[in-house]
């Protein structure tokens, strides 16, 4: 069963998002750096849902006594590896055995790594389903596969120097801040308030109560660091609900007033608009942004499903010390079970390349029931992902 997202009754006739120029947070922010910038630079980042491991994901990387998850991520190599920066949200920790619905192999950071992400959303339901020893191990796993964790912290030294990512791609610096809702409804042991960014100050229970405070101090810790774009990923929503709630409005509109330029969510397993807003700034600037409700399931599937998801692609193009979106690309994907007697059963495909190729009998492609399953996947992602424009 796909899940998916509907919204408004026309389909959208192209996964090719083309977008006007934005501005971003560089054009009224100048960034310092310690050597000359070159007069443009164009950066791209995609971002990705849920990573989960399923028992049948985690059987099927199985390899005697260890684990591969690469060839599962292997089809997606093209869009995330082409990237400048990937994210994607770890829906799980690495805390070692037993591997369960709480943790997975340390092999899915490798894969990951391979796949071409850079950056692991942490701050989710599961940032303490292990504990702090689940945190830390998970946070040292990840660094040792040359991942980067955003949203979570080992202590209140690691949050105050990390409270948000810089990467720099090809002459654009990039911050990204991630945020969660809650932890399946977990309290953060007393002490250890650091460990993660938080939406709500009733995070345990009602989600009504915006972490106003929290939210502005993580945004002005990327701010500080002159970026010329700031990303921030968001845990949010409710599970297997397609609804938008209030909150998350007043969330959205709260960061992009502060400086964010584009959000990216997860948690609802489903796929969501994507809108563009022309917004107005604390400071009083004027600028467009993009907003993606939910990507979906990036990595998750059980027997027999076909499990659709999205990755947003944004390129960043700087002028000076100017910096604009100049595109928007959307390219849907698909957990599938792809048969039995398929090694492995379950993979991350392009669903429009998989499409594709079937369509011009490319030898390897996929059978003909997952196809039309493909299909459907496709046309689902099309009619939720439809741009909206908003002006707030």
């Amino acid at each position: 069963m796909t899940r998916f997202l509907r919204r408004g009754a026309a389909a959208l006739l192209t996964l090719c998002l083309a977008l006007p120029l934005f501005g971003c947070s560089g054009s009224d922010t100048p960034t310092e750096s310690k050597t000359p910038r070159s007069d443009t630079a164009v950066a791209t980042l995609c971002a990705v849902g849920d990573i989960r491991i399923t028992d049948e994901l985690l059987q099927a990387a199985r390899q005697g006594g260890s684990y591969d998850f690469s060839d599962i991520l292997r089809g997606t190599t093209a869009v995330v590896g082409a990237a400048d920066v990937a994210i994607g949200n770890l829906e799980t920790t690495l805390s070692g055995e037993p591997y369960n619905d709480g943790s997975a192999p340390d092999a899915l950071a490798t894969a990951l790594r391979s796949t071409g992400f850079s950056l692991v959303q942490t701050a989710n339901s599961y940032t303490i389903q292990n504990g702090l020893s689940g945190l830390e191990r998970t946070q040292t796993v990840l660094r040792s596969a040359g991942l980067t964790p955003v949203g979570t912290y080992e202590s209140a030294e690691d949050r105050a120097q990390n409270r948000a990512v810089l990467v720099e791609a090809n002459g654009i610096r990039i911050a990204v801040v991630a945020f969660t809702k809650g932890m399946n409804g977990m309290r953060l042991p007393s002490g250890a308030e650091y460990c993660t960014n938080l939406l709500y100050t009733d995070y345990d229970s009602n989600y009504s109560r915006i972490d106003t405070d929290g939210i502005t101090d993580a945004i002005a810790a990327a701010r500080a660091l002159s970026p010329d774009v700031i990303v921030a990923a968001l845990h949010w929503g409710s599970e297997d609900v397609s609804d938008i709630s209030d909150t998350q409005e007043k969330i959205a509109d709260l960061m992009f007033r502060r400086g964010v330029d584009v959000i990216v969510g997860s948690h609802s397993h489903r796929v969501g608009p994507v809108e563009r807003r022309s917004i107005t700034t604390d400071d009083g600037v004027q600028k467009d942004v993009v907003l993606a409700y939910g990507l979906g399931d990036y990595c998750a599937a059980q027997e027999g499903e076909t499990n659709a998801s999205l990755a947003l692609t944004v390129e960043f193009t700087r002028t000076g010390e100017s910096t604009v979106i100049s595109d928007v690309r959307c390219t849907p994907l698909a957990t599938a079970d792809c048969g039995a007697g398929t090694a492995p059963r379950y993979q991350v495909l392009d669903a429009a390349d998989a499409v594709r190729l079937y369509e011009n009998n490319y030898y390897q492609r996929v059978s003909d029931e997952l196809y039309e399953q493909l299909l459907a996947a496709k046309q689902q992602i099309e009619e939720a992902v439809q741009p909206q424009d908003s002006t707030k």
